[in-house]
């Protein structure tokens, strides 16, 4: 898993380009904060086809544990996904909770996902 730097009038981040398999472990996470702090920057946009069926269910604590490295290497993450195809309600509350912060956003358009990101 590598990723490509996006660069915009307002800023840049590093969007994922899928090598192989999604991502479905922590070692796939901390691959790509390599990646993201190897091309310096510390803003991440991760689609839906890049994440692993898995992450959208949280009793495998897939989400849980990139979120958790997110946190501690301090990326600002915007993760684009088709948010009414996901039946879980606790996802969805996930969703919510995390679209309050300043960390971690869901967005169903890639622009928006992309202005937040780099604003």
């Amino acid at each position: 898993m590598i990723g490509e730097v996006i660069q915009t009038s307002t800023g840049r981040y590093l969007r994922c380009v899928r090598q192989s398999d999604p991502i479905s472990s922590e070692r796939d996470v901390l691959d790509l904060l390599a990646s993201s702090e190897d091309m310096e920057s510390n803003r991440i946009l991760l689609e839906e086809e890049y994440l692993h069926p898995t992450f959208f269910d949280l009793k495998t604590g897939l989400a849980g544990a990139i979120f958790q490295k997110f946190a501690d290497y301090r990326v600002k993450a915007a993760v684009v996904a088709d948010l009414d195809r996901i039946p879980s309600a606790r996802f969805q509350e996930l969703v919510l909770e995390c679209n309050r912060g300043n960390q971690i956003h869901f967005f169903q358009d890639m622009a928006e996902a992309e202005e937040w990101l780099t604003a």
